[in-house]
């Protein structure tokens, strides 16, 4: 009994992540940039964080840009070690309530691929 408890508490329902429901959140749009391939994503809907990544050819390039538009943005950047960055800003999510949004960006060393998780 104590097992099946534990399995039906500890599960998290993750539903699929397309960049069109990215989009969607006018505040990500710092972090989607045109010139990206294979986008995959998930949305936990038990913690309503999501996790996207997508392949880029230039991480650097990418990541400057992207530093760019976060700033027009006012997000605030953290380098949080050498390959991850953290990005946050108070955003009215709900009418008259601020939230606070977290972006973390992972890049891993020899991989194209940009990680982002939003908390």
């Amino acid at each position: 009994m104590f097992f099946l408890s534990f399995v039906l508490f500890s599960c998290n329902e993750n539903l699929s992540l397309n960049e069109k429901d990215v989009i969607k959140y006018d505040y990500l749009k710092p972090f989607l940039i045109s010139n990206k391939t294979d986008f995959e994503g998930k949305h936990n809907i038990d913690t309503e964080d999501f996790e996207f990544s997508y392949e880029v050819v230039n991480t650097k390039r990418v990541l400057n840009e992207i530093d760019e538009k976060a700033k027009r943005e006012s997000w605030h950047k953290r380098n949080l070690n050498t390959n991850t960055i953290s990005y946050s800003k108070e955003i009215e999510i709900f009418k008259s309530e601020l939230s606070l949004v977290v972006v973390n960006i992972k890049i891993l060393e020899n991989d194209n691929r940009i990680y982002f998780e939003i908390k």
